[in-house]
């Protein structure tokens, strides 16, 4: 696939949001996406009971499963409750800091299905004594959304909002800079928008290389590509899946941090310098597979493949979980990206073509 096509694809990804628990409408379009690239081949796109979205392609003698995983939801919050004068507080669903939220745009799906404009508010600095300016911790739950309303009774019957209605982070999705370069992304929900368009590159030259005539795969073991729900809350999706399956290694798919600012915790990695290869996350309660980390180095050397190692301290993963709790051995390779769960989130085009070389590459060499 050109460049021109990956960003087409992404982009319309982008056009469904997904906060966590509401991935269906995403989980279409990737289910479109897949069956186009597998047009006449034997394997059907599926759906289980937590809208987790699967391909199975069977190997010729299936010694192993392998699942290649990664999530569609994205960061947003939840209404929690309904004040007299129609401002709206909220509850955080999935992970992220206040300081950045005051006058941050958002879009709250209500009752009928549609999406409604607010603002997060936050006093302006005009009203704002110095001493708070400096000293002030902005904390979620303190905060309230603006949507227009006069009181609380047109919050229920005109705009049909309700106690429990999520929302997601408004903003543009584009390249940066189209003119001067058509590489780097800019926009919301990039983790994992990013990911998911992986899979499908991944796919695409799964189809194209390793299955025979009849749709199945050429190799010893059969395999899974599964777009998971629910990461941002507790990687429930792909908990549920592997329980729900025999599989026997996975690789997940995601961001890799790349952060250089002051106070920063970060392992040095680079917007353009190759996929991330994950060792550890999540404080080190998350260390990856030693031997599936190391195979996926050796594949990338060997393959003339630019990489970079990282560990991600406060960070969670469908991999990090699923070698935690299930004890299937699980690795994650991160696709570089800025201004992880803030908006916008900036990443790059050819970063999600090297992640998906990188895991093809280890499938195809894969005895």
């Amino acid at each position: 696939m050109d460049k021109k096509e990956i960003f087409r694809i992404i982009k319309t990804f982008s056009s469904a949001r997904a906060p966590s628990g509401l991935e269906k409408a995403r989980g279409e379009l990737f289910k479109s996406e897949l069956e186009k690239i597998m047009t006449g081949k034997n394997a059907k796109v599926n759906a289980d009971s937590l809208n987790n979205y699967f391909v199975k392609f069977t190997g010729n003698s299936s010694k192993k499963t392998i699942a290649i995983l990664a999530h569609m939801d994205e960061i947003g919050g939840t209404i929690r409750k309904i004040k007299k004068n129609g401002s709206l507080e909220f509850s955080k669903r999935g992970g992220y800091e206040g300081r950045w939220l005051v006058s941050r745009k958002i879009s709250i799906l209500n009752k009928e299905g549609k999406w409604i404009n607010g603002v997060i508010g936050g006093r302006s600095p005009h009203a704002t004594p110095p001493k708070l300016r400096g000293e002030e911790k902005i904390e979620p739950l303190e905060m309230e959304i603006f949507i227009g309303a006069q009181d609380k009774e047109e919050v229920i019957t005109k705009f049909k909002i309700h106690v429990g209605a999520p929302f997601v982070f408004s903003g543009e999705f584009e390249l940066l800079n189209e003119e001067y370069n058509k590489n780097i992304i800019s926009g919301y929900s990039m983790d994992n928008l990013v990911a998911l368009t992986g899979l499908i590159l991944l796919t695409n030259k799964i189809v194209n290389s390793l299955l025979d005539g009849s749709g199945n795969l050429t190799k010893s073991f059969d395999l899974y590509i599964v777009a998971t729900t629910r990461e941002e809350i507790g990687t429930e999706g792909s908990l549920f899946f592997a329980r729900n399956k025999s599989i026997d290694e996975i690789i997940a798919l995601d961001i890799g941090l790349v952060e250089n600012f002051p106070g920063t915790v970060s392992s040095d990695i680079k917007l353009n310098d190759g996929p991330v290869i994950v060792w550890q996350e999540a404080s080190g309660s998350g260390v990856f597979d030693y031997q599936l980390c190391k195979t996926l180095v050796e594949v990338a050397e060997q393959s003339n493949i630019k990489y970079q190692d990282g560990v991600l301290e406060f960070y969670g993963s469908d991999a990090g979980k699923v070698q935690k709790w299930l004890g299937i051995p699980s690795a994650l390779v991160g696709i570089p990206t800025m201004f992880a769960h803030n908006v916008p989130e900036i990443c790059t085009i050819s970063g999600i073509e090297d992640a998906a070389e990188l895991i093809y590459q280890y499938l195809k060499n894969h005895n």
